[in-house]
């Protein structure tokens, strides 16, 4: 499914993570197996911020969003819309966005909810909020994180050592006359049982199966993307893709034919950190990218299944370095 949305456009993003880092360095010597242990580096996540007690995903996604809030000086009435996506909500019932629409002070002439999406959140988030700024106008905030307290069990597997926690906010607008986003779309439910987490239990993934599908179908429609709306390579600045693992993005790369200096990173320093991979890549690299309008191709990929693109030109004032806190509420 492709589609767009015309006069929306970024504000600024900003992300969190906690300050508590794992070295996954530290671990390699627990695996008996050599392949465990080349696994482990293979994947190029050499650490990751991990919630301590106390924290949780609503917790560095209200910080990221009040932080960028005060940067962009916006008044907190002026937000109409707020949607949290999330598979770590802070309690079953009500929606977590509405404790982070009260722990941020905005006023009731705004709807709040979340979203129960994975790697591919963000993006689908982007094209969620773009879709009710057609009607609501004015301002949004899209927040994204995934985080739990959890120590890591007495022989930790390899996937164990992929995860990190972390949340962003983004803020967008409705603007006359801005160019807006594209997005493509899709689904296959008939695949959920290769990434999952049943209630209360452990995740579970098919590792070989998700590595293929990335490869493939996610990598596919990176490529159906660019030639539906005839985006050439100069028209992209950067990429940036869920950051699964260095092995997955390195693979897409050739799949898809990208430079490599034109992927961003964060998966060395954050892990996957699930609905929140894609901002905090790109607060990560908030030096980088900073000074002008970028065009980036972002792609998110995975629990589901699913995968979803959207290409958007964002201006980068006020993208914000990520926040490291301890902070709890």
């Amino acid at each position: 499914m492709f589609g767009e949305y015309r006069n929306v456009s970024i504000a600024g993003v900003a992300a969190a993570a906690p300050k508590r880092t794992i070295n996954n360095m530290d671990f390699v010597n627990m695996f008996e197996s050599r392949r465990a242990k080349r696994q482990v580096k293979l994947t190029g996540i050499d650490c990751r911020h991990v919630c301590d007690k106390g924290q949780q995903a609503s917790v560095l996604a209200t910080v990221a969003a009040r932080e960028l809030l005060a940067k962009l000086r916006w008044d907190k009435d002026d937000v109409r819309v707020l949607v949290f996506v999330t598979q770590s909500p802070e309690v079953d019932t009500p929606a977590t966005a509405m404790l982070i629409q009260k722990r941020l002070g905005i006023g009731t002439d705004c709807i709040a909810f979340d979203v129960n999406l994975g790697c591919s959140g963000y993006v689908s988030g982007l094209q969620i909020v773009s879709a009710l700024l057609q009607s609501t106008k004015g301002k949004a905030l899209l927040l994204v994180g995934d985080g739990r307290y959890y120590d890591l069990p007495e022989k930790p597997t390899t996937d164990s050592l992929l995860f990190g926690d972390g949340a962003a906010a983004t803020a967008l607008e409705y603007r006359e006359g801005s160019k807006g986003l594209v997005y493509s779309q899709n689904t296959d439910g008939s695949r959920w049982q290769l990434l999952t987490k049943s209630l209360g239990g452990p995740v579970y993934m098919d590792g070989n199966a998700i590595l293929l599908f990335s490869l493939e179908e996610a990598s596919k429609s990176i490529r159906e993307t660019r030639e539906h709306f005839g985006i050439q390579e100069e028209d992209i600045d950067y990429y940036v893709l869920h950051q699964a693992q260095k092995i997955i993005l390195d693979g897409m790369a050739e799949e898809c034919n990208i430079p490599k200096e034109k992927i961003l990173i964060s998966y060395d320093e954050y892990g996957n950190t699930s609905t929140a991979t894609v901002p905090i890549t790109i607060c990560r690299n908030a030096d980088l990218i900073k000074g002008q309008r970028k065009s980036l191709m972002l792609s998110g990929f995975g629990i589901g299944l699913a995968w979803a693109n959207v290409f958007i030109t964002v201006e980068t004032e006020h993208i914000l370095p990520v926040i490291l806190t301890d902070e709890v509420f």
